[in-house]
């Protein structure tokens, strides 16, 4: 009785291992050394429709029914300095160890940031997506390309004039098309 109890015991220590991550091999494998300086080396054991190739972190290692021989390598954990974005209660994110995001919020709405934290891309509620920068957004540089076209006169002979009427109107309603479509501000 003894004796099951304490194999009973070393198969429950040995159902997780923690570790860190050591390399990524060109097939997919990656090699983790475990706390208790093992190494094991094995593709990660990702979901069907997501994959990510981290950089370094840790590890943790699934030992099927405590037996260090059947295992599998659960997707690395970010490592130190890495922070997810902010998130409220309900949302999901994407993201890179260098700030890259797609968070999906629970309140409506997507939002793809680049790294650096300058471009940005954001659908709200509204189903209006937003498209800029710190210097311009996307909204803002087509509805002044269409007063411009509005503005336009010929030069020369004969004599300069403006847009026909009609045209103005009918680029007046991309305006507001554009308007419908993407937000003028984040």
């Amino acid at each position: 009785m003894t004796a099951q109890l304490r194999e009973l015991g070393a198969r429950l220590r040995n159902l997780f291992q923690a570790g860190e991550f050591r390399r990524r091999y060109d097939d997919g494998r990656i090699q983790v050394q475990t706390h208790n300086n093992r190494v094991v080396e094995k593709k990660e054991a990702f979901p069907y429709g997501f994959f990510a190739k981290s950089k370094g972190g840790r590890a943790l290692v699934l030992c099927q029914g405590g037996n260090v021989g059947g295992f599998e390598i659960l997707p690395l954990l970010p490592g130190e300095g890495v922070e997810p974005p902010e998130l409220a209660e309900g949302d999901v994110a994407l993201y890179t160890g260098d700030g890259a995001r797609v968070v999906l919020r629970e309140a409506g709405g997507v939002e793809i940031g680049a790294a650096d934290g300058g471009d940005v891309a954001v659908v709200g509620k509204s189903g209006r997506f937003y498209f800029g920068n710190s210097l311009t957004n996307l909204c803002e540089v087509i509805i002044g390309m269409i007063d411009e076209v509005k503005a336009l006169a010929t030069s020369g002979s004969p004599t300069a004039h403006a847009i026909n009427p009609a045209s103005q109107a009918r680029l007046e309603l991309y305006k507001t098309v554009v308007r419908n479509l993407l937000k003028e501000d984040a």
